[in-house]
């Protein structure tokens, strides 16, 4: 049991180390904005045309939260909304030019701190934490979905 509450509190460890170096390479980037405002602009690049609720999803975060930090990066001329042709009641997500070239910024950095992290690790070794982590994870939503569906029965 203490080897598994090490575990947590290393990754917990990990997780804020990672969000404070992010933050702090970031931060120049991102004048005005937050961490969580460039994780969704490097989203958003990745699925063009993505919806503020898939972004929610995603994150595990709340949609009118999505909706503030999307409405900032508006207001910063990085990300536009556009109807979905397929359904009018949809709003999709492009990056502008100047949200694109910040976005490819932001993936340098994010390249260069996992880079950091790794360092000393060899590639297997960088594959099987990649799996371990993914299997964690798995682990952690199949137990959520098992408890949400003995609450709703």
């Amino acid at each position: 049991m203490e080897q598994q509450q090490d575990l947590l509190d290393q990754l917990q460890q990990l997780t804020a180390e990672l969000r404070g170096q992010f933050f702090q390479q970031l931060g120049p980037e991102l004048p005005g904005l937050t961490a969580m405002h460039g994780r969704l602009l490097l989203m958003t690049a990745q699925t063009t045309g993505t919806t503020a609720q898939q972004l929610a999803e995603w994150l595990r975060r709340d949609k009118a939260q999505i909706t503030r930090l999307l409405n900032d990066l508006q207001r910063a001329a990085l990300v536009q909304r556009q109807t979905d042709p397929n359904d009018g009641r949809r709003q999709l997500l492009l990056l502008t030019e100047q949200g694109q070239r910040l976005a490819a910024q932001l993936k340098s950095k994010k390249r260069q701190i996992a880079s950091k992290m790794l360092t000393g690790l060899t590639a297997q070794q960088q594959t099987q934490m990649t799996e371990l982590l993914a299997q964690m994870y798995r682990n952690l939503v199949s137990a959520k979905l098992l408890a949400d569906k003995t609450l709703e029965g």
